[in-house]
């Protein structure tokens, strides 16, 4: 049994695919919270219950039915996992084997039992936004935060020097780590109120510059985004001078009462809804202005995808399309009653489609985005998958 901490690779995919007869899948959210980390023990025994039991329903040799209890058991003596940070599980479980991947975002939970491994959710992780920058602001305080795949977000160091709040911003020069400086001559006869504005400006301008300087740092190709949480009116300060290509999610709110464990919470749920808009922009363009480069044929999709023709694959990985992929030719043959059947006419096991052409693409060079239809306009998204080609068509 091997946990995995890390989010899947081509290897670990590869390990998964084929036949592993009878498969167990299981997804599971759970939390760091202790409370409901235990509830998500019972929820996973339960899957497996029900797993283990439809298994023997369909007939399965008693020997393969020791050997899954015998894998749940180890499964389920493992306290590492349920300890560690995670939001979701993912156990794949077949006699003599068994992985289990932590994951830092949340998946459905879902239990699958068949000839393959059901790999759709597990593809959510490794081809979608995981990590991310955050920055909370506030009059009174500032602090930058990093979540990562596999942490929770943490607090990033700053250097000293830079202004803690708005009154050492708008009393010091940038780097000034004397006094505070008195106050002008313009200043004279100005009421708190009326200077306050001016001094927000300055801590917003401060406080943008000293993100802007830190990330480029640590990310300079600006591929992770930044969540700014602030109240109105820092929030519109601080983003009319975050002008850079980073892509920048505003979470409106008093930043001085998240901890870490909200601003974690925060950005993963940011993320999500990030991946979903980035989703539904790109098929949108894609229907605009992509003539010929599109193909929904999954038969078709198979073999460009074999050729190396498939820039981006989209696939719901809520529905799934029994049959088998030939990764060398990319001929597709599905399953019978239209792809929903075990197995194909002659009786060889039949697993996911979606996922074996996602990995094909994968392994071509190309990019998979995983979807929901019914976050989707029905005006670009037939589904199951979408395909936009290197090419077009001749």
């Amino acid at each position: 049994m091997t946990v995995h901490y890390e989010l899947p690779t081509t290897a670990d995919f590869t390990a998964l695919a084929g036949a592993h007869h009878p498969a167990i899948t299981i997804y599971a959210s759970t939390s760091p919270v202790v409370s409901e980390r235990e509830l998500a023990q019972v929820a996973v025994k339960s899957a497996f219950d029900e797993a283990i039991e439809q298994v023997r329903a369909s007939g399965a040799e008693s020997s393969d039915i020791e050997a899954l209890r015998a894998e749940r058991n180890r499964v389920l003596a493992q306290e590492v996992p349920w300890e560690a940070l995670a939001r979701s599980l993912a156990i794949f479980v077949a006699p003599g084997f068994s992985e289990v991947f932590v994951l830092p975002n949340r998946l459905d939970d879902a239990v699958h039992v068949g000839s393959h491994f059901t790999l759709g959710q597990l593809l959510r992780a490794p081809s979608q936004d995981q990590e991310a920058f955050a920055v909370a602001i506030s009059a009174n305080e500032w602090s930058l935060w990093h979540a990562t795949p596999t942490a929770r977000a943490e607090q990033m160091p700053l250097d000293p020097t830079l202004p803690k709040n708005a009154d050492e911003a708008a009393n010091r020069e940038p780097g000034d780590v004397g006094p505070r400086r008195g106050g002008k001559h313009g200043d004279r006869g100005m009421s708190e109120e009326d200077r306050r504005p001016t001094t927000l400006d300055i801590y917003a301008k401060r406080v943008a510059d000293a993100v802007k300087h830190v990330l480029q740092e640590g990310d300079p190709e600006e591929r992770l985004p930044l969540v700014v949480f602030a109240a109105e009116p820092l929030l519109s300060q601080f983003l009319e001078r975050s002008h850079n290509h980073r892509r920048i999610v505003p979470v409106q709110g008093a930043a001085d009462r998240l901890g870490a464990a909200e601003i974690d919470e925060c950005v993963r749920r940011e993320l999500a809804q990030l991946n979903i808009d980035e989703a539904r922009s790109a098929l949108h363009g894609l229907a605009e202005g992509s003539a010929g480069r599109v193909e929904r044929d999954l038969a078709t999709i198979g073999r460009l995808a074999a050729d190396g023709a498939v820039d981006t694959l989209w696939f719901d990985f809520t529905t799934s399309v029994n049959g088998t992929l030939d990764r060398e030719s990319g001929a597709v043959q599905f399953a019978s009653d239209n792809g929903n059947g075990e197995t194909l006419h002659d009786g060889t096991h039949a697993g996911d489609l979606l996922p074996q052409l996602a990995m094909l693409v994968m392994a071509k060079g190309g990019k998979v985005v995983t979807v929901r239809s019914d976050d989707l306009d029905e005006a670009v998204w037939s589904g199951p998958a979408m395909a936009e080609l290197r090419f077009a068509l001749a």
